[in-house]
């Protein structure tokens, strides 16, 4: 996990300063491709330095952001009415559209769909069966299954720039407006389902189930249905067997989320 803290300036002024431990410089993906959304109109944080140093034997990247005021809309939720919540949901499925009109360049693809191996599966299904049964086991089975079909019978779907991690928790609220994308690390080269899928999964609980209004915010800009190209389900797929397969365990209710969507798009 990267640190991330927010250091007050002279005056009012404010900046991000995210610190990062890896074994190669990193942010610089990330810097790269939120100038290329910033261009085409999606509003996120401007890169004022990147910075690469050995202290120790490790290597520690730094980013320093743009401070965008404002409150996640995932922490907003309970304070809106219906008819706020929906507006916002609606403007950010526009940007999303925005994001997935960054065309694809010679960078690699981040998040690619993989046929699931067996031994993973069992593992899966094993940590499954102890919290919530045979039953919901069989739930990752029938995922698999469905999973490994699309992966070897179809063709690859077409890629865009991608946000990564796209769901309320990254949408920054300010006097009634999303003023702000964050949290890029994961961003990169896939199929624009995959950003669908993350919203299904990891929405919340008010919002996961409305990627309606992602679609319809989406359709102002571009075709949801020929940005999807019938992946997202795949791709729910994949998260959701990936989430419940993790060493740190999600929590019940993530799992349940997970296993429910995966039913959803399984169950005949």
């Amino acid at each position: 996990m990267n640190e991330t803290y927010r250091v007050q300036l002279a005056g009012d002024d404010a900046v991000v300063v995210r610190i990062a431990r890896q074994d190669v410089p990193w942010f610089v993906d990330e810097a790269y491709l939120m100038t290329q959304a910033r261009a085409v109109g999606v509003p996120t944080a401007e890169v004022l330095g990147l910075e690469h140093l050995d202290h120790d034997g490790q290597l520690l990247s730094f980013s320093v952001q743009q401070f965008l005021p404002g409150r996640s809309l995932d922490e907003l939720v309970g304070e809106l009415s219906g008819a706020e919540l929906e507006r916002l949901v609606l403007d950010a499925g526009e940007i999303l559209a925005r994001v997935h009109s960054v065309g694809p360049e010679d960078r690699r693809v981040r998040h690619v769909l993989r046929s699931p191996e067996e031994h993973e599966i069992t593992r899966v299904a094993g940590i499954v069966r102890e919290a919530f049964g045979s039953a919901e086991a069989a739930v990752v089975e029938r995922g698999a299954q469905f999973l490994r079909q699309q992966v070897t019978t179809r063709a690859a779907p077409p890629v865009s720039l991608v946000h990564g991690d796209f769901c309320p928790k990254n949408l920054l609220i300010r006097d009634g407006a999303v003023v702000g994308i964050i949290d890029w690390e994961f961003a990169g080269r896939t199929a624009p389902a995959y950003d669908f899928a993350q919203w299904e999964l990891d929405a919340g609980d008010v919002l996961h189930d409305r990627l309606d209004l992602v679609r319809r915010g989406y359709a102002r800009i571009a075709d949801p249905e020929t940005a999807e190209a019938g992946w997202t389900p795949a791709f729910a797929i994949d998260w959701a067997l990936e989430k419940l397969g993790w060493k740190n365990p999600a929590s019940p209710a993530q799992a349940r989320r997970c296993l429910d969507v995966i039913a959803r798009y399984t169950t005949p």
